[in-house]
């Protein structure tokens, strides 16, 4: 019997990432930074990775997709090729949020593990995980909120592992308040950890519904707001 392959798709920022998972392992990786679309390179690279395996869509056993939060348009292109293919060559799919599988990059064990992503408008998306779990879960806030929190969390002079693009906005606020930042340089998931987290988390029963799987935005589009304004009475 053939050993389960998983695929991890990751399109939260401007990278396009794919891996496959067998056996517990990441056994291919690829991530291409473009200036295309992800729906220009998408589907091109998962060729290339399938091919590269010596594998066909038909072998993928179960599918790993970021949620979010993160870029809107890229989000929605990763989730609708998992959806394709999962609807296509009955496979089961499990969506992972951006900021869990950050952290899991970041330190496998997850623990006092900061995910912190600039989400612009002087606002991050953000996650704290001490062993594993979510102690600040995934939330969309100000630099000082999320400082503050952390500092109630953990009182007292700390130090946390760090990943994300919006460390830099929060650095200095951090510094100030008495937790020390272990800086990393990781900006995006690996493909290859979700690949790992969707294997993980589908083995265990945790598929989930392919038509009713969405992203995971934690703000509204500015397209929301602006048809918003138009209903207001008197606008």
């Amino acid at each position: 019997m053939n050993p389960a392959v998983f695929l991890g798709i990751e399109t939260s920022g401007t990278s396009t990432g794919l891996a496959l998972a067998v056996s517990g392992r990441v056994v291919a990786e690829l991530v291409e930074h473009s200036s295309c679309g992800h729906n220009e390179v998408l589907m091109p690279l998962l060729d290339r990775l399938l091919k590269g395996s010596g594998r066909t869509a038909r072998d993928l056993s179960g599918i790993g997709v970021d949620l979010g939060p993160g870029m809107f348009t890229s989000l929605r292109v990763g989730l609708s090729t998992a959806k394709g293919l999962a609807v296509a060559h009955r496979i089961p799919v499990k969506g992972v949020n951006t900021l869990w599988s950050l952290a899991r990059t970041a330190r496998g064990d997850m623990d006092r593990v900061l995910s912190v992503m600039d989400a612009r408008k002087h606002q991050v998306y953000a996650a704290l995980y001490l062993e594993g779990r979510p102690a600040i879960p995934p939330s969309i806030m100000g630099p000082e909120q999320l400082v503050s929190e952390v500092r109630t969390m953990l009182p007292g002079r700390t130090s946390l592992v760090v990943a994300g693009s919006g460390a830099s906005v929060c650095a200095d606020l951090f510094a100030v308040a008495g937790v020390e930042l272990q800086l990393t340089s990781i900006e995006i998931p690996s493909p290859g950890v979700v690949a790992l987290e969707a294997a993980e988390r589908i083995a265990g029963g945790m598929a989930d519904d392919v038509a009713a799987i969405e992203p995971i935005y934690l703000r509204r589009t500015d397209a929301e707001l602006a048809r918003e304004q138009k209903i207001k009475p008197g606008i």
